[in-house]
Formats: C-alpha cells, sequence, structure tokens
C-alpha cells in the first residue's frame, strides 16, 4: 500500500514576470483565493498557501478568510467556510516551506508548474508516483504571465503544462490548478 499523498498548493505573486518579462509582484485576485481553496479541499490538499509579500494585500486576504470562517459567510455558504478553512496566508514560498517543515518534520518537495513550453518535465503520470512517496510536496502555481526563471530553479520536479487540443493555451490560474490537481490526486 502506498503512503498517503501530503500535497499543498502555493499561489504566489513575488517573482513573477509580465508580457514584457520583466519582474514583477502580481496582485491578488481574490477569486482565485476561492476556486484554488475549494480545489484544493476536494482533492485533499494538506493546505493552500497564499504567499504575497505586501501587507496590505495579505491583510484583504485574511479578511476575505475570517468573512468565510467567522463572518456571515460562515453561515450562509458552510461548504466554502470548510474550503476556505485550508487557507494559509503567507509572504513567500520560504514562509510556506518553514510552515511545511514544522508541520512534517521534513522540507517539502518544489513542484513547479508553467504553461510555457520548455525544460525537462515531469509528466502527469510520472508525477503521480513521485506523489506516492510519502514525503511532503507543494504545488506552486504563478500569476501573471508565470514565475521567472529564479523561482523556476528552485523546484525539484517541473510539471508538464495542462494542453486543449489547439494552440490556444492561457487557462487562468485556478482553472489551470484544478485539472492538475484532478491528474494528480483525483480518482
Amino acid at each position: 500500500m502506498s503512503q498517503p499523498i501530503d500535497l499543498s498548493v502555493i499561489l504566489l505573486h513575488d517573482g513573477m514576470v509580465d508580457k514584457q518579462k520583466k519582474l514583477v509582484v502580481a496582485s491578488l485576485t481574490l477569486i482565485d483565493v476561492h476556486d484554488i481553496a475549494r480545489s484544493s479541499a476536494t482533492y485533499g490538499a494538506s493546505a493552500f498557501y497564499v504567499a504575497h509579500p505586501g501587507p496590505t494585500i495579505r491583510k484583504l486576504a485574511r479578511t476575505l478568510k475570517s468573512h468565510w470562517e467567522e463572518g456571515f459567510g460562515a453561515s450562509y455558504n458552510p461548504n466554502r467556510k470548510e474550503a476556505i478553512e485550508h487557507v494559509r496566508i503567507v509572504s513567500s514560498l520560504d514562509e510556506a516551506i518553514t510552515d511545511i517543515d514544522t508541520r512534517t518534520g521534513k522540507l517539502p518537495k518544489l513542484i513547479a508548474t508553467s504553461a510555457q513550453d520548455g525544460g525537462k518535465r515531469l509528466t502527469f503520470p510520472a508525477c503521480r508516483e513521485v506523489l506516492a512517496t510519502g514525503d511532503p510536496f507543494v504545488l506552486m502555481l504563478g500569476t501573471a504571465w508565470g514565475m521567472a526563471p529564479d523561482l523556476l530553479a528552485r523546484a525539484d520536479y517541473f510539471l508538464e503544462p495542462v494542453k486543449g487540443p489547439g494552440t490556444y493555451n492561457h487557462l487562468s490560474v485556478r482553472s489551470a490548478c484544478a485539472i492538475m490537481l484532478d491528474r494528480l490526486v483525483g480518482r
């Protein structure tokens, strides 16, 4: 019998690139928090980290989280409350890594994602096998036009992109996350 899967998801905003390949900090999109939290809960992720270096943006994310956990939203939509309880708001990837290390006693392995081709990529079936080792893992999701090369270089694995049948390939991060989680841990 294989080990239980310990997979967390992180939505990164710092260390991103824009259309011109300039290094940027992307803005937080609140619908991403809702939808990725719901996907993470559905597929049994250990946690969903929202990482942003801006204290005001983190406060906004905490306000949203509080609304669904304690405010009117908690009684209005208990299913959303259950999903939002998995959200952890952090300033950086390193803060999430520290949190996972504290929880598990192990540094997590990082799995980078990108919609763009290039680099040696792990297929979804191969990644499912890697996840079955029982080690903690973090699925890294980028915003804007993707993660900068320095951030991608930190990853232990680089997952193949999600692709449709045509040439257009610009899914929202929340849609791509749901597809990836289904391919990685879905039944």
